[in-house]
């Protein structure tokens, strides 16, 4: 074999290597966000390593191509309302799956009761969840779901 063909086919190899390992998954956290359904019901799953993320869970919208974000207060990852006060942040063990308390759709009042002088629905349209490591560091997006 001459030196290019050699050459080329050290190449391709060594492509082809980076390519897959560019597919594996870090051995770091691996937080699946899913939205399940019905409106509102969000589900995390941690395929990797345990975690912490912050309890501030945040919803944009998709305006055009882009994600915006939708000012949203009072939602976290908290497992039932009036439990606890929210915590710093929310450790998540390898292989758990939670199940936070739904999002209603609203700005202020947006899972559970709490006092609001200006709340409403947010309009309709494409919307998803996105949660945060602690750090704020990484961050993990749900599937799009639709309000009507």
């Amino acid at each position: 074999m001459d030196y290019f063909r050699r050459y080329a086919l050290i190449a391709a190899v060594a492509g082809a290597g980076l390519l897959f390992a560019a597919a594996q998954p870090a051995n770091g956290p691996a937080i699946e966000v899913l939205a399940p359904g019905p409106f509102g019901a969000l589900q995390l799953v941690n395929h990797g390593q345990s975690i912490r993320l912050s309890p501030v869970l945040k919803v944009e919208q998709q305006l055009g191509n882009d994600w915006k974000d939708t000012p949203v207060t009072n939602l976290f990852l908290i497992a039932q309302c009036g439990a606890a006060p929210v915590p710093k942040c929310v450790s998540l063990p390898a292989g758990a799956t939670f199940q936070p308390v739904p999002w209603r759709g609203n700005y202020c009042n947006s899972q559970c009761p709490v006092p609001c002088d200006l709340d409403g629905p947010v309009p309709p349209g494409v919307y998803r969840f996105v949660v945060s490591t602690c750090d704020h560091k990484r961050k993990f997006v749900s599937p799009t779901f639709e309000k009507k």
